[in-house]
């Protein structure tokens, strides 16, 4: 699949199928900011796609509009980076005039690493729930990507997906393969010294979970477990790191941490006290109104 991604750039287009108010364009510096932004500012509805996106990348710089949306305030380009990866969305409605939101397609262009592109599609679409190639309305999609994005088809559109979809899965199964070999390889030098059974079973359960979560297209999960178990070879491959330390259920004292008071050389003061002294101490009575008296 490799063989049809770009080194460095993919044009994705999604299907927008939600989208409301929850964004406002800051109209001073052309920023993108929360619906409760004081400052001067317009409306812009995102959708679901943007929103979803923007949420993914892990260090992403303001979203910049390029293009701010005017009276349609769906229709809109805008631009941010994340670390290695350069990320444009644009807005478009294709079918009905754009009177509904189901009407709207985003054109997604990713400039950046594979690595990065295809781990940022497999995020985006497993948060998606529903796969963001497929059209709402196909034979409008089908005319407008002919007009306005050099004859693309639906099926050459749909590709590009999978294949950065399949080849952020493909990582993340290296990964774990990966990991299990480094599992074997610790289990294997640390022979006898350690209760290799128990072990065992502590691994393999984690790499159980990576399975799992990949298998349900869970990036995060495989990254939970793969940290897990990374852990665990810390520990396996430490000086005694094997040992298991079991905490006494008991403890018993064997009378060598009981004090004798009576070898202490320190004098004990006798304080006597002076009942004489207790008749001299003034009292005073504050529960009347009349000015302090002393007794």
């Amino acid at each position: 699949m490799d063989d049809v991604l770009d080194a460095s750039v993919s044009v994705l287009v999604a299907q927008v199928r939600q989208a409301d108010a929850s964004h406002k364009i800051d109209t001073a510096h052309q920023l993108l900011r929360g619906r409760h932004f004081n400052g001067p500012s317009n409306v812009v509805y995102l959708g679901d796609v943007a929103k979803a996106l923007l949420s993914q990348l892990p260090h992403p710089e303001t979203p910049e509009f390029t293009e701010a949306p005017g009276y349609n305030e769906q229709r809109w380009v805008l631009q941010t980076t994340s670390g290695d990866l350069k990320v444009s969305i644009v807005s478009r409605p294709y079918w009905a005039w754009g009177l509904f939101t189901t009407g709207y397609l985003n054109i997604i262009r990713l400039e950046g690493p594979v690595s990065s592109r295809a781990r940022l599609v497999l995020d985006l679409t497993s948060s998606l729930g529903q796969s963001p190639w497929e059209m709402a309305h196909q034979r409008s999609a089908r005319r407008w990507l002919h007009r306005h994005h050099n004859g693309i088809s639906l099926k050459e559109n749909e590709r590009q997906w999978r294949n950065l979809f399949e080849t952020g899965r493909r990582a993340l199964k290296e990964a774990i393969e990966a990991m299990k070999l480094r599992c074997t390889a610790v289990l294997e030098h640390r022979g006898e010294d350690i209760d290799h059974a128990t072990w065992q079973g502590l691994l393999d359960e984690d790499l159980h979970m990576a399975h799992r979560a990949l298998a349900e297209d869970n990036a995060p999960g495989v990254e939970r477990a793969l940290a897990r178990l990374e852990a665990s070879l810390i520990q396996l491959s430490s000086d005694g790191g094997g040992d298991i330390v079991v905490a006494p259920k008991t403890v018993v004292s064997d009378g060598t941490d009981v004090m004798d008071v009576s070898a202490l050389s320190t004098s004990v003061l006798n304080l006597e006290v002076n009942d004489e002294s207790v008749d001299d101490v003034p009292f005073v009575d504050l529960t009347g109104n009349s000015s302090l008296e002393e007794e």
